[in-house]
């Protein structure tokens, strides 16, 4: 595979997965990574390769910082989009080592029991 071709295809996935985290769609952002892991090690053999052999020309080099610039732009919209689903599913479910509502209060009482209002009427 040509260098060319390797970073058509990383920029390609790049795009793909940078629409996946604006519309928040969890299944194309997981397929868009995969494929954009797996585009990114073929340019990584493809570069390694390529440097053996001699330098880069200027505009491929200007390219490649466009990519890894890229990725950093969307390793931090993908760390921002966790810390928002991590908030959204904080306040939707209690954690996990939270106490009974009332059993903190009873000062170890059996929790279950019929209040003393009850008691004392009965």
């Amino acid at each position: 595979m040509q260098l060319e071709d390797a970073l058509s295809t990383v920029e390609k996935h790049l795009d793909s997965v940078s629409a996946a985290l604006l519309s928040a769609d969890p299944q194309a952002l997981e397929s868009g990574s995969t494929q954009l892991r797996n585009a990114a090690a073929q340019l990584s053999q493809v570069m390694a390769q390529i440097q053996r052999q001699g330098a880069l020309p200027a505009a491929l080099q200007k390219r490649l910082q466009d990519v890894g610039a890229m990725l950093a732009v969307q390793r931090e919209s993908l760390a921002r989009l966790a810390a928002i689903t991590n908030r959204q599913a904080a306040g939707l479910l209690p954690p996990a080592d939270a106490a009974a509502t009332y059993g903190s209060a009873m000062g170890g009482r059996n929790a279950g029991s019929v209040a003393r209002i009850y008691r004392s009427a009965s």
